[in-house]
């Protein structure tokens, strides 16, 4: 009887100490939505974005471009409110540096370029971001557990070294303990300036065998999750597909 006691103590504690290693958490998600190799084993993708924020009336629309090695980045809007440009506005990111052309020219207002820098390295990460938590110089804390409308889940903060990336955000995971796919999740915008947190939910869609969180829109939120926003801002991405033959040189400025 003793021996069976210390044996179950055991395996609890072991069960208890899983549950809560955020790595293994986030392991798990990620072999949930498809697996880290068979995401980057595509190579590249491509897809049509759609951006709409009443609060900020901001508005984007175009074609956006990846190459996963070197994390290169490319856009074509056909609406760009943020540049308040009229015509065709163009981003790239070759890996180090950004740019952006208008209607065919290379801008050197400072601005633009780093919206530019902003939106090719922010969309790039936001595609990949799940594929990408578990990176050198991001930082997993296992938080507690929460049930949220009879879903359990358990909570995990990301927040990143000091070096990595431009600027240094704060995210909140809430990963279901049943499916292992993130449903939702608490961020900050510093490069903007935004130091409270925005709530993200969306719907996944399965595109060759990876689940991709296609459907988005966030609202103003505090810490504990809790809605004190008045409008989403919606984001929506279609026809999407990996393995394109695509030309390296468009990421380069020209």
């Amino acid at each position: 009887m003793k021996k069976n006691a210390i044996t179950f103590l055991a395996t609890m504690l072991a069960f208890s100490s899983y549950a809560q290693d955020p790595k293994l958490l986030i392991s798990e998600m990620m072999d949930a939505l498809g697996g880290k190799e068979n995401f980057y084993n595509k190579g590249n993708v491509t897809y049509a974005y759609e951006y709409a924020d009443p609060n900020s009336k901001t508005n984007l629309r175009g074609q956006e471009t990846y190459v996963f090695d070197k994390e290169l980045s490319h856009a074509s809007y056909t609406e760009h409110s943020l540049l308040g440009a009229a015509g065709k506005v163009v981003e790239g990111y070759d890996g180090k540096d950004a740019w952006v052309t208008i209607n065919g020219t290379l801008s050197s207002d400072e601005k633009a370029n780093g919206i530019a820098r902003f939106l090719r390295k922010t969309n790039y990460y936001w595609f990949a971001m799940f594929f990408k938590l578990l990176d050198d110089g991001v930082h997993q804390e296992f938080t507690g557990t929460k049930n949220i409308n009879g879903k359990e889940y358990n909570i995990v903060k990301i927040t990143f070294g000091d070096k990595i990336g431009d600027v240094q955000d704060t995210y909140i995971l809430y990963i279901n303990k049943e499916t292992k796919l993130v449903d939702q999740f608490l961020f900050t915008v510093v490069g903007f300036g935004i130091t409270e947190p925005n709530l993200m939910i969306y719907e996944y869609e399965t595109i060759d065998g990876i689940k991709i969180a296609t459907k988005r829109k966030y609202i103003a939120a505090n810490w504990e999750g809790e809605v004190v926003g008045k409008q989403h801002a919606i984001t929506n991405w279609t026809n999407i597909k990996f393995k394109t033959d695509i030309d390296k040189s468009i990421f380069i400025k020209k």
